[in-house]
Parts: C-alpha cells; structure tokens; sequence
C-alpha cells in the first residue's frame, strides 16, 4: 500500500495536506534546544522552566509567553533587567519576539529561533 494513498486520494487527506502547520519556536541555551510553548518562566529559583546559576540573574526574572500565534517576553521587575537585540526590555509591558532575536538574561544570551 503507498504511504501517500491517504493525502492523494480522499479529500481528508487534500484537506490536510491544505492547512498549515503553525512553527514550532525555541530557544537555543547552552546547545540545547528549548521548546517555547505556551509559557517559559527564566530565573534563579528553582520553580522556573529554566533554571539559571547566576547571582546577575533574579530568583523569577523574566517571561516568555505564546499569544495567539505570537511569542512575547517580558521582564519580571528584575534587578539587572532583561535586554533583547541590547534593547532593555522594559517591566510593565510585554515585547514581541521574532526568530533571530538574542535575549541577554544575567551572563547568558539566548537564541530564540
């Protein structure tokens, strides 16, 4: 049986073959590649998604939130603050984040791709 039977030949499969596939975003940290799904939480605390050793680095310090088809960070009052593409990225608001963009966070950058 061909492997391609469903897509080629029943209008499920047409249809499916149609509808788009939304991307995937990550975050490239330390060579591992971090899916950003809904919400990622950045810090020193434990309770964080990741978790950064880093006296630079707040115990909750910054957010990375999927909106509709959207990602925003934001960061979480932190002391030394959270910079994207070296523009700081102010508390009280979140900011659109589009593949590419390096987040500095502490020492560490990451890559959201």
């Amino acid at each position: 049986m061909d492997e391609n039977t469903l897509e080629a030949e029943s209008n499920l499969g047409k249809r499916l073959k149609q509808i788009k596939k939304s991307e995937e975003r990550y975050l490239l940290f330390k060579g591992d590649s971090i899916p950003v799904i809904a919400k990622l939480t950045i810090g020193r605390d434990k309770s964080n998604n990741i978790v950064i050793d880093d006296t630079m680095v707040s115990r909750w310090h910054a957010v990375i939130q999927k909106i509709k088809a959207a990602y925003f960070i934001k960061d979480l009052d932190s002391t030394n603050g959270t910079q994207v593409n070296g523009i700081d990225v102010p508390t009280d608001k979140y900011i659109k984040l589009k593949p590419g963009d390096v987040i500095h966070i502490g020492r560490t950058d990451f890559s959201f791709l």
